[in-house]
């Protein structure tokens, strides 16, 4: 019987490296939230950080839990918060990226 292959193609295992191996990072997707309400529940749900890509963004961040509510214009735009994402109001045009953490 010969040593096992851990070295497999995926045309040999039939499935990408991702799916195998589990992705890297702390954060493998996105949502960008513009001008609208996202609730990140159900199958949004493990959203847990913030960036904030326009200048003068306005809206809200509902944490979830009850945790309280966050004022978008109060973020210092470009920089990642890491919040447990309930609901992402934007009521002007300018991105809020919103993304999943790996484990969820």
């Amino acid at each position: 019987m010969g040593a096992p292959n851990y070295h497999n193609e995926h045309a040999q295992t039939g499935s990408a490296s991702h799916d195998r191996l589990g992705h890297t990072g702390k954060y493998y997707a996105m949502k960008i939230v513009n001008d609208t309400q996202t609730d990140f529940t159900g199958s949004n749900y493990g959203y847990g950080a913030v960036i904030v890509a326009g200048g003068s963004a306005t809206g809200t961040i509902t944490l979830s839990g009850g945790g309280g509510e966050i004022d978008i214009s109060k973020l210092t735009q470009s920089t990642l918060y890491e919040f447990s994402v309930g609901k992402v109001v934007s009521s002007n045009a300018k991105d809020i990226y919103v993304f999943k953490k790996r484990g969820m």
